[in-house]
Parts: structure tokens; sequence; C-alpha cells
């Protein structure tokens, strides 16, 4: 028995052939693609290394950056690997965990660079990393060198701001703060980075004279007092200082004092109006954590001491200077500070 053939209506039919065209189209679309590959690709396809690092979302560095020729060449080193540059919203592929504390305090970008320096045919020399960072000011460059200080660092006399460690050497200068850490440690590895770091200061603009409200670092530091103070544990916050939302570029510094340990504060304002309101500012600040207001016999004249538990802090104004005492062993220690304090701005004041 035959069967008969099923017969496909026309609908089926004209959707059939939509389909197949359908296909067809896509096929060719893809045909054209393969043809012409993602410039991206092609590169990374050319350059292996390039293409781990786009694997990584690691930036390449480019000649329009200003970092990059700064890390060109660094006498004392090879060059060992291409320039890197991060900005805002890559450092943190760079330093995951530290980004914060150079995004507030003014960071614009950063160039890294590893070189080597060899000893002998068969040594394989040391590995150096140069990190150099670009702020918006010379505050900003002061905050993150001083915010970032190694504990038992050597201050060194290559420019204003300088130190060195074990293995790495660091320093400010202008808006620019710079790292160079070593691979190993000794008398070899500190050679080479003095070395390469006097290079690299030769490169970069001299240390700024701005004024004051600029961010003078020099002129702003130095009206501490000079008994008791610990030079290397001078830092600045440029924004929420002292634990103040909206309090900026606050001087602190640390004191050992016959009376007890002792940190103090000061920030050079525009005008006697800005840091009287910001001196008042400060102090209904501590109340709201739960500070009264006490008046010991020996306060410095026209300061505010606020006081909880053990706890003692002394704010003043001096000028157009915000002043005071932020955290001390006990209350004599704060006062003890406070005083000093207040005669040192007088004296400057002068």
């Amino acid at each position: 028995m035959t069967r008969k053939r099923k017969r496909i209506r026309t609908g089926e039919k004209a959707a059939a052939y939509a389909v197949l065209a359908v296909l067809v189209v896509l096929a060719v679309w893809l045909g054209l693609t393969q043809t012409r590959f993602n410039q991206a690709v092609l590169v990374a396809l050319a350059h292996p290394a390039a293409a781990s690092k786009a694997v990584a979302g690691q930036p390449q560095a480019g000649p329009a950056s200003p970092l990059a020729a700064f890390l060109a060449d660094l006498q004392g080193g090879t060059v060992a690997s291409p320039v890197e540059v991060f900005n805002p919203e890559t450092l943190s592929d760079k330093i995951d965990g530290k980004a914060e504390l150079y995004l507030a305090s003014g960071f614009k970008e950063m160039a890294s660079r590893v070189f080597t320096v060899a000893a002998g045919k068969d040594d394989p020399g040391l590995r150096v990393e140069a990190f150099l960072y670009a702020m918006e000011s010379p505050s900003g460059a002061f905050a993150v060198f001083s915010g970032q200080r190694r504990a038992g660092g050597e201050p060194l006399t290559l420019t204003l701001n300088a130190y060195a460690t074990e293995n790495a050497l660091f320093f400010a200068q202008d808006r620019y703060y710079a790292e160079l850490i070593a691979d190993q440690t000794g008398p070899r590895a500190r050679a080479a980075l003095t070395a390469m770091a006097q290079s690299l200061l030769a490169a970069l603009p001299q240390a700024s004279l701005e004024g004051s409200a600029k961010g003078n670092i020099a002129a702003d530091s130095d009206l501490f007092p000079k008994e008791g103070l610990h030079q290397d544990s001078i830092q600045l916050a440029v924004s929420d200082a002292l634990g103040m939302a909206g309090l900026t570029n606050v001087y602190t510094a640390q004191y050992t004092l016959p009376k007890g340990e002792a940190a103090a504060f000061l920030a050079v304002r525009e005008s006697e109006a800005a840091a009287s309101a910001q001196a008042k500012a400060y102090v209904e600040f501590l109340a709201s954590m739960g500070f009264k207001e006490t008046h010991p016999a020996n306060a410095p004249a026209g300061a505010m001491v606020m006081a909880m538990d053990t706890m003692t802090q002394v704010v003043m104004t001096k000028g157009k200077i915000l002043a005071g005492v932020h955290d001390a062993a006990n209350q004599d220690a704060a006062l003890e500070l406070a005083g000093n304090l207040a005669k040192a701005l007088q004296e400057k004041a002068k």
C-alpha cells in the first residue's frame, strides 16, 4: 500500500524560507566579522606580554603621560619593564587596599617601572620597583608621604622630606611622591636606591615655595614647638581630619614630654574669622561625642579645654591658626603641650 505524501501548507513553506534566509544572513555576517579582528585583539595576539596585562586589567603606559618620561631612565639602574600608568579609576588595580588614602589626598596619576642593578656576569643583581605619584598639590604629596611613613625609617637629606628603610627609599618633592623598593637589603641596595632617587629628583620640578594656603609644607609644619617633638611623626590630613567630616588640611605631631605623651594639631586658615569658626565647629563636634568643657587654672589663655573620662582635648586659635591638643596620656600632659604650643605660636606671630 502506497503512502500519500503529506502536503506542505503554503504558510509552513513561507516560514521555512524565512528561517533559511535569516541563517544565510547570519552566516555572511559572521564571515565578514571574522575578517575584521578587533584592533585590541590583534595587538594582544602580536604581543603576548600586552595580552597578559589586558587580561589582568592593567593599563598600558603611553607617551602622553609625563610621569612615564620621568621614569624613562634612572641612573644606577637598568630598565627591566615597560612603564605602567594608573589613574584614579585604575589605581586600586596596582595598590589594592591603599588607594583610598591617595584618592582622598588629591591623587592624579601614578607610574611604576621595574629596574635591575647587576654587579657582575654571574650576579643576578637586585630588582627595584619605582612608583611615582602625581598629586594635585604639594600638600597632597606630603599627606601621602607622611601617611605612608614606615616605622623606624632613617631621615635623609636628599630633599626636604625623605627617608629610607632597610630595602626602600621614600620622598616627596613639589606635588610628587616617590617610592623605590628593592628586593634585597644591604649597602649595595642602599647605594642603588640613593643613586636612582637622586636621578629622579633631578628630573622632577624643584620643591614648591608657594604660600601656606597652597601647601607650603616647610612653613606650616615648622610652627610646631620643638621640645619633645618626634620630627618623623608630623602628618597632614587633607580631609576629615581628627575624625571630623569637613575638617581639612590639618597637621598633627606626636610629643614626649615630662608629664607624658601627647599629640598636637594645627592648621593655617585664610583669615582669623575662618580659624575661629572652625575652632567653634570642632568644639561642637567634641561636645556631640560626649566631651564637656572644663576650666583648669593652668590652661593657656583663650583655650577651650574639653574632657571626657580620662581624655582631654584643647582647642585654641592664634590669629589665622587653628591649633590644639587632640590626644594625651593625661590632662597634665595635654595642658603642658598646649602651653608649649601657645607659646610657640605667639613667638612665631611676632
